[in-house]
């Protein structure tokens, strides 16, 4: 007995160590950025009008990609978690492919997508996305519709369907009940995978960069002014940059909490 609680003692007290450890990392190295930048760095870097372009066009293209993302995800997370049906699992994993792949290799495979024969007939008399700014669109949305996907999934499964049900024997049809009933149920998880989709969206550099470049002014989302930045060697509006992701970060990772810990109660 004594063993079995000098056990539980030295496991808290690791526990406690290895999360002190990993906190203190990582809280050092956000000091250690917001230490480096020189006080007026911030001023000249996000007010000047490239900051405000760049700004904007990062926030706009990842709210319109995790729109279309939820569009998707929505019918196809409730699908996955209330039907079974022949090859489900096979879909499951394609559905995955986005999330495994690195972002440069999914770029990669959307760059020669749109090289194909029926990609240039498409960029050439529908919508051009290569070196747009369309493309960022359709790279991040490549990338978040996945995660947007499992998200809602889970939060489907969440919900007990019999709710479903006595709104089925209520004469409620299927659109009705999925509108009236499941939505109002998942509401606060929708909401959480919206605000992860465009957190994800936002910080997007691999197939963003592959697929639309970073010309500036034109193609300049943040990811890529820090990119940017390093390539001119331009350290103090880099790590102005950095730091604005990570504040968005913790913005939204802090209102998932939120919405999470309201849909539990």
């Amino acid at each position: 007995m004594n063993g079995r609680r000098a056990f539980n003692i030295s496991f808290s007290v690791f526990s406690w160590a290895i999360l002190g450890i990993l906190t203190a990392y990582i809280s050092v190295i956000v000091l250690t950025l917001l230490l480096r930048v020189e006080g007026s760095s911030y001023g000249d870097t996000l007010l000047s009008g490239r900051s405000f372009s760049t700004i904007r066009l990062s926030v706009i293209c990842a709210t319109i990609a995790s729109v279309l993302a939820l569009f998707f995800a929505l019918p196809i997370g409730y699908l996955l978690a209330r039907k079974s049906f022949r090859g489900k699992n096979l879909v499951d994993t394609l559905l995955d492919i986005p999330i495994i792949l690195s972002p440069v290799a999914m770029g990669t495979a959307l760059l020669v997508l749109l090289g194909s024969d029926p990609g240039r007939f498409f960029e050439d008399n529908i919508v051009s996305f290569t070196f747009a700014t369309r493309g960022i669109v359709l790279a991040q949305f490549s990338i978040v519709v996945a995660l947007a996907i499992r998200s809602l999934k889970a939060v489907f499964e969440q919900i007990d369907p019999r709710y479903e049900d006595v709104a089925y024997f209520l004469g409620c049809n299927r659109w009705q009940t999925f509108l009236t009933v499941s939505l109002p149920l998942a509401k606060s998880g929708i909401v959480a995978s919206f605000i992860l989709a465009w957190a994800r969206a936002i910080g997007e550099f691999g197939a963003t960069i592959t697929v639309a470049g970073a010309v500036r002014g034109k193609t300049e989302t943040i990811p890529s002014a820090i990119y940017l930045g390093l390539a001119d060697v331009d350290i103090q509006e880099t790590l102005v940059y950095v730091l604005l992701l990570i504040f968005v970060a913790v913005v939204v990772l802090m209102a998932v909490r939120l919405l999470t810990a309201r849909a539990v109660r």
